[in-house]
């Protein structure tokens, strides 16, 4: 048992970096998801207004 006692940094540090790590892959997923949303919103978003505006440039052509 006094074997498992001496290994107990290395238990703690292993769990807490463990943790650590996980939390930083967590965040990092968790951003570049809302980062992919974001871009996409945007892209349809300015997809319309190229849209609207062809609209309205053809619509003063004919009038």
């Amino acid at each position: 048992m006094e074997n498992f006692t001496e290994n107990f940094g290395w238990i703690e540090i292993a769990l807490f970096y463990g943790i650590a790590i996980g939390v930083c892959f967590w965040q990092w997923w968790k951003m570049r998801k809302e980062v992919r949303e974001m871009r996409a919103e945007r892209e349809a978003r300015e997809a319309e207004e190229a849209a609207q505006k062809a609209k309205a440039n053809s619509a003063e052509d004919v009038g």
